[in-house]
C-alpha cells in the first residue's frame, strides 16, 4: 500500500472550487512544492501517484472552498452530513450541529461549499487522469485503460454524490436541474457550464461506470483502489436510485461475489480495517496521516468510561458528539450484534416528575478507532449490496427471494443465529422491513437522509431528537442544498438556476 509517501500530488492537478476559470487562485502558477501536469504525466509512475493522491484526497479537506474546518475533510464529511440530516443519528454539540438542524444548506453557508468543493476537486483530478493518461510514454494500453477506468469510477462517484445533494431523487423528476457536467481538463479559458438535468448527469455516471466495469478486473494493490467489484457496486447503487430493479439485482450480486458477510463477532470488533472480508472498498490512513480531531472517528467513536464523579472519559479523544436517537435504538433486538451503543441511564432531565431522555443518552460504538488513530473508513460493503438486491427483488414481485436475503443477513448479525426467524412480510410491508434493515445495518455510513430522499419518504423525528422535530413532508426542499453563492456569482450560466 503506497499511501504514506504521496505528497498530495492529486491536489495540484487543478482542484478548485469554482467551475469558472477566471478566478485569481486558478491562474496562479504552480507552487514550487507542487508538480505540473507535464511532470505528473511524464511517466506511468507519476500517473499512478496522481491516482493514489486523488484517492487520498477523498478523505481530506477540499482546497479553495473557502472554509477549511473540522467538518470539512472529504467523503467522511459527506457521510456524516447525510446521516445527521436523517432520523437515526444526531449531533448534540460542536461540528455537524448545523447540518443536523438542516441549517447549513443555504448558498452562503459553509456546509454547501464543503460538499460542492470536495466533489469537484475529485472530478477535476479525475478529468486530468482520464485526459492525460493516454499520453504516457511508458505504459501499456492495458495500464492506461486501467488508470482511466479507476478515474472514471471516482468521477461517477462524485457526480452521484453531487446529484443527490443538490436535487431530489431521480424518480421524482429526472428532468430537474442537477449540477454542471465538467468532463474535460480545466484551463484558464474554460467557461462555466449550465446545470445539467438529472437524466443527463445519470447518463454520464452510467457511461463512466459501464466503461470502467468492462475494463477493470478483480485485481488491485489494496482495497482503497478501485476494481471491477467497486464499479459493479456503484452501478448497483445507481440503478437502485433510478428504479432499474433488474439491473440493480444483477450488479449487486456481481459486486458482492468474493466478499462474504462478516460474522456477528467481527461486526462488533470495530469497523476500523478494510482487511475485513466484507469490505469491498475503503479508505485507509496511517497514524501520520490522521486528522486528529478533524476525523471521522473523532466524531463517531463514542466509547467511554465514567470517573468516580460521573464524568465521561472517551476512549478515542476527540469531539465524540454523534449520538443515536433512542427511537432508532429501540428497533434493535437485544441479540442483534449491530446494537452498538453505550447507554447512559443518568442522561435525562426531570420535568413534572417524568424522565425526559436527553440527546446524550446513547453514544455510538459501532466504529472503534485503532489505538494509532489510524482507523479505516468504509465506503462499500457486501451487506449493502445484499440489501440492494433484496429491495430490488421485492420490487420485482419476488418476495421469497427478498425474504431469503434478509434471513441470510440476519443470521450473520445475531449473536445466536438460532433466534432468527424468517420474515413473512410481502408487498409494502416487506419493503418497509428492508428499509428498517438498511437503517440498522448502515447507520453511520452516510445513507440516512439519502435513503429517505430516494424512497420519497417523510423525515420523521421522534424520541430524544432536539432539532427538526415531528414530520417533515416527503421531497421537502429542506433536503437539498443550494448551490454555493460563489458559483452563482462567478458563472453567468448559473444565474436564475438556484435551488429553493
Amino acid at each position: 500500500m503506497r499511501i504514506k509517501n504521496i505528497k498530495f500530488l492529486a491536489v495540484i492537478l487543478g482542484a478548485t472550487l469554482s467551475l469558472t476559470a477566471c478566478e485569481k487562485d486558478y491562474l496562479e502558477t504552480v507552487p514550487s512544492n507542487k508538480v505540473s501536469y507535464d511532470q505528473a504525466f511524464s511517466n506511468k509512475a507519476g500517473a499512478e501517484a496522481a491516482l493514489e493522491g486523488t484517492i487520498r484526497l477523498m478523505r481530506q479537506a477540499p482546497v479553495n472552498q473557502g472554509a477549511i474546518s473540522h467538518d470539512s475533510y472529504g467523503v467522511p464529511s459527506y457521510m456524516m452530513t447525510f446521516d445527521v440530516m436523517g432520523q437515526d443519528v444526531m449531533a448534540n454539540t460542536n461540528w455537524f450541529v448545523f447540518q443536523y438542524e438542516h441549517a447549513n444548506k443555504l448558498a452562503t453557508y459553509r456546509g454547501t461549499r464543503i460538499l460542492w468543493g470536495h466533489a469537484y476537486n475529485l472530478i477535476t483530478n479525475a478529468n486530468n487522469i482520464i485526459a492525460f493518461s493516454s499520453k504516457l510514454p511508458d505504459a501499456t494500453e492495458a495500464e492506461i485503460k486501467s488508470l482511466e477506468a479507476e478515474a472514471r469510477v471516482i468521477r461517477a462517484f462524485s457526480y452521484f454524490n453531487l446529484a443527490r445533494a443538490y436535487q431530489h431523487t431521480y424518480l421524482k423528476d429526472k428532468n430537474a436541474l442537477a449540477v454542471p457536467l465538467m468532463l474535460e481538463p480545466a484551463t484558464p479559458q474554460t467557461e462555466g457550464k449550465e446545470r445539467a438535468t438529472l437524466e443527463q448527469v445519470y447518463a454520464q455516471i452510467l457511461l463512466d461506470l459501464t466503461t470502467a466495469e468492462g475494463t477493470l478486473t478483480d485485481a488491485r494493490p489494496s482495497k482503497s483502489r478501485i476494481n471491477k467489484n467497486v464499479a459493479q457496486g456503484m452501478l448497483a447503487r445507481v440503478y437502485l436510485e433510478m428504479g432499474e430493479w433488474t439491473k440493480a439485482v444483477e450488479f449487486a450480486q456481481k459486486a458482492r461475489t468474493g466478499y462474504p458477510l462478516m460474522t456477528a463477532a467481527t461486526y462488533k470488533s470495530g469497523f476500523n480495517s478494510y482487511s475485513n472480508g466484507e469490505w469491498i472498498w475503503g479508505l485507509p490512513q496511517s497514524a501520520d496521516q490522521n486528522n486528529a480531531f478533524a476525523s471521522f472517528y473523532s466524531f463517531i467513536d463514542g466509547r467511554y468510561t465514567l470517573s468516580a464523579s460521573g464524568s465521561r472519559a472517551y476512549t478515542r479523544v476527540g469531539y465524540n458528539n454523534l449520538r443515536a436517537n433512542d427511537t432508532f435504538v429501540a428497533l434493535f433486538d437485544a441479540n442483534d450484534a449491530r446494537r452498538e451503543f453505550q447507554e447512559d441511564e443518568k442522561a435525562f432531565v426531570t420535568s413534572n416528575g417524568n424522565k425526559v431522555w436527553t440527546s446524550d443518552r446513547y453514544t455510538i460504538t459501532k466504529f472503534k478507532d485503532l489505538t494509532t488513530l489510524g482507523g479505516h473508513i468504509p465506503l462499500m460493503r457486501s451487506a449493502e449490496m445484499l440489501l440492494i438486491e433484496a429491495e430490488a427483488q421485492a420490487r420485482l414481485d419476488n418476495p421469497a427471494a427478498a425474504q431469503l436475503l434478509l434471513l441470510e443477513l440476519r443470521k450473520q448479525r445475531y449473536t445466536d443465529a438460532m433466534l432468527v426467524l424468517p420474515t413473512l412480510a410481502v408487498g409494502d410491508a416487506l419493503l418497509e422491513e428492508i428499509f428498517v434493515e438498511r437503517r440498522k445495518e448502515l447507520y453511520g455510513e452516510g445513507f440516512g437522509l439519502l435513503d429517505i430522499k430516494r424512497l420519497q419518504k417523510p423525515l420523521i423525528r421522534t424520541g430524544n431528537h432536539t432539532a427538526v422535530l415531528g414530520e417533515t413532508k416527503a421531497n421537502s426542499d429542506m433536503f437539498i442544498h443550494q448551490i454555493p453563492q460563489v458559483e452563482i456569482d462567478n458563472n453567468p450560466k448559473l444565474k436564475g438556476q438556484q435551488n429553493p
